[in-house]
């Protein structure tokens, strides 16, 4: 790319530049790590870090061009340009660089605190059932179809790789892009330009709020994805968690779903049992849909019902969204049965839950579904929400029989503390222990069931390592772990 070509792309952000215009720049990032000869530096300011900060390493590692946004930490004694914000200024960079014409792809996001991964993974499936080519960008996986291209690290990936992953996308001719979109995408300007034809809103409960200023402010970042729908695209929010005036949205773009008998897409009759769940979606014409699914509670009956409503506006048939509910597989770690406890006097399930609000409905959801007791296994991230930990706990004391309280990813917070946090919530005349190593945990909560027990380990669902101080990464998966005792359990009974 000829340096007069940034200079056009970047036109409205520029405050001021010196460089060769003539000059061919053929690669762009905003890591010191992954600069070559000849490239051009964007420097971000990060939640620990800032890229101004690294400039001087940008130079010695050869980058030929620098791009900030900071006045005082500019070197400009080197080519430079000095934009108003460097997050805009790199997501136009990427999307010039890949040549992305938006009007290629249809978007469709989904934000809220709770439920994206599972709405926007079944939107995906189902239009991949349609035979209409979608790719998918979310918390447990990039997909390119059903092909998974990896896992990413986080919820929404930087728009360097957003910009990558829609050039692959275009060359397999894939138009549908379902993208899960974090706060911290909002925020950091991730979604940047991207114009959505389909937004929707889950929920919004605590949650980030190390991040974020206040509530307040998490709640508006979470609903700024509106502001990124093109003209004549739609909002589709819960209405049962969320309040329409707060919407920066026209009434008439907005499509609701829910409990309540004022919703567009009316739930009733719900019924589930620990494997299967059936009810019933009522759509404005009065047409009802009996939805018949393997995943279970109240709050996937929301889940599934915002992807109906979703995969409607779409023009999908209604036959093919029922049968592609009845054989989605369900996501990693939500609400997911480990599989060698189906045909056992117990079941372990393990699931994401790590906020106050998805904890509460996977507890009461699993209340309904067994004549045992609820043992819970769970803990709290490090570098989060302080206050929520205590919150936590009162919700596990009411509404678990037995709790066991351990590590999750402490990072780079004291672990004792944090189950102090916790402690503060906990009932202490109800039945609890604490055991710090995860593994151990699992074991002995498995150890403590008996017939008709469910086991919930909660916190991590689908991630594959656990976090400590200093970036120490330890391999371990909840499934994968709690599958290894489970099955050695059973060794032990058959003898």
């Amino acid at each position: 790319m000829l340096g007069h070509e940034i200079v056009e792309i970047l036109d409205d952000l520029i405050i001021e530049y010196n460089f060769p215009l003539d000059k061919n720049y053929t690669f762009f990032t905003n890591n010191t790590n992954k600069i070559k000869p000849g490239s051009v530096f964007v420097c971000i300011k990060g939640t620990f870090f800032d890229g101004h900060d690294f400039i001087k390493t940008a130079i010695e590692f050869n980058a030929s061009l620098i791009i900030s946004e900071d006045a005082k930490k500019t070197q400009f004694d080197f080519p430079y340009i000095l934009v108003s914000d460097t997050k805009q200024a790199y997501a136009l960079l990427n999307y010039a660089y890949y040549n992305i014409d938006f009007n290629d792809f249809n978007f469709i996001g989904v934000t809220g605190t709770n439920g994206k991964t599972t709405v926007i993974s079944l939107i995906h499936y189902v239009l991949t059932q349609a035979e209409k080519n979608s790719s998918l960008i979310s918390t447990v996986g990039i997909k390119l179809n059903n092909e998974l291209l990896y896992e990413p690290y986080n919820t929404t990936p930087g728009v360097d790789e957003i910009a990558r992953i829609l050039n692959l996308s275009k060359e397999r001719n894939i138009e549908n892009i379902c993208l899960e979109v974090s706060s911290h995408a909002l925020a950091q300007n991730r979604v940047y330009k991207i114009p959505f034809s389909i937004a929707i809103l889950t929920n919004i409960t605590r949650d980030h709020l190390d991040y974020h200023k206040d509530f307040e402010e998490y709640k508006e970042i979470k609903m700024s994805l509106f502001r990124h729908l093109k003209d004549d695209g739609i909002g589709i929010i819960n209405l049962d968690c969320n309040n329409v005036d707060e919407v920066p949205l026209e009434r008439d773009r907005i499509v609701t779903y829910g409990f309540t008998n004022v919703a567009d897409y009316v739930i009733s009759d719900v019924e589930y049992n620990n494997s299967q769940m059936v009810f019933t979606i009522k759509e404005p014409d009065g047409t009802e849909n009996k939805i018949h699914t393997h995943l279970i509670g109240e709050y996937n009956a929301q889940n599934l019902t915002a992807a109906f409503v979703a995969l409607r506006n779409m023009g999908i048939d209604r036959e093919i969204i029922r049968h592609g509910f009845l054989e989605f597989p369900g996501v990693p770690g939500r609400f997911q049965l480990v599989e060698n406890t189906r045909d056992v006097e117990y079941k372990v399930y393990i699931d994401f839950a790590h906020t106050p609000d998805a904890l509460e409905k996977v507890l009461t959801s699993a209340r309904k579904i067994t004549k045992g007791r609820i043992i819970l296994v769970f803990g709290a991230g490090g570098a989060a929400d302080i206050g929520k930990r205590k919150i936590m706990g009162e919700i596990a004391s009411k509404y678990s029989d037995l709790i066991v309280i351990t590590d999750d990813d402490p990072k780079n917070d004291d672990p004792d503390e944090i189950i102090e946090h916790i402690l503060e919530g906990i009932d202490k005349s109800k039945p609890y222990i604490v055991i710090r190593n995860r593994r151990t945990a699992i074991k002995a909560a498995v150890s403590f069931a008996s017939r008709d027990d469910i086991v919930i380990i909660a916190g991590r669902g689908h991630e594959k390592f656990q976090l400590y101080e200093n970036g120490k990464k330890i391999p371990f998966n909840d499934y994968e772990v709690a599958y290894e005792i489970v099955q050695k359990f059973r060794k032990v009974m058959k003898r």
